[in-house]
């Protein structure tokens, strides 16, 4: 499992470096080139993407509009499904300036859930699938973070 998960770390970070260089579209590089009909679903859009022609233009206007952007992730869990397909989950954190927002930095904490396949060049995504964590965990948050400093001392 550990040479696994080392691979798939390896993958994780090239994705990783595509979006903090903002080139979304060379995120098409670690997908399978041999998938005609990949699944997408970015959290932050309401409807599901099937097929590069509507991931394609999805990585393009991000690539058009992104100002500043990073992402970092842990957490990653791991099984092997056949010889050549895995499936993969991990935590996900994004920082994001935006063309329109420049005064408005935005982050967010997701859960990614993939399958990825191997190939000739490595681990390659064919399905993968973002989650942000429902409303509960994030007002509690937030209701967590305005609790005035030294309240549990008294």
């Amino acid at each position: 499992m550990a040479n696994l998960e080392t691979e798939l770390q390896d993958l994780l970070s090239a994705f990783e470096e595509r979006w903090s260089r903002r080139t979304p579209t060379a995120l098409k590089e670690l997908w399978d080139p041999n998938e005609a009909e990949p699944f997408y679903i970015a959290e932050e859009i309401t409807d599901p993407m099937y097929g590069w022609e509507t991931i394609e233009p999805y990585w393009q206007i991000a690539e058009d509009i992104l100002l500043k952007f990073s992402i970092r992730t842990w957490n990653l869990k791991c099984k092997l499904l056949s010889e050549d397909l895995a499936a993969l989950n991990y935590m996900m954190h994004w920082n994001g300036l935006i063309k329109g927002m420049e005064d408005s930095p935005l982050g967010l904490d997701v859960r990614v859930s993939a399958i990825v396949r191997r190939t000739d060049k490595g681990w390659r995504f064919c399905h993968y699938i973002e989650s942000p964590l429902g409303a509960f965990p994030y007002l509690k948050a937030v209701y967590q973070a305005n609790v005035d400093p030294g309240f549990m001392e008294n």
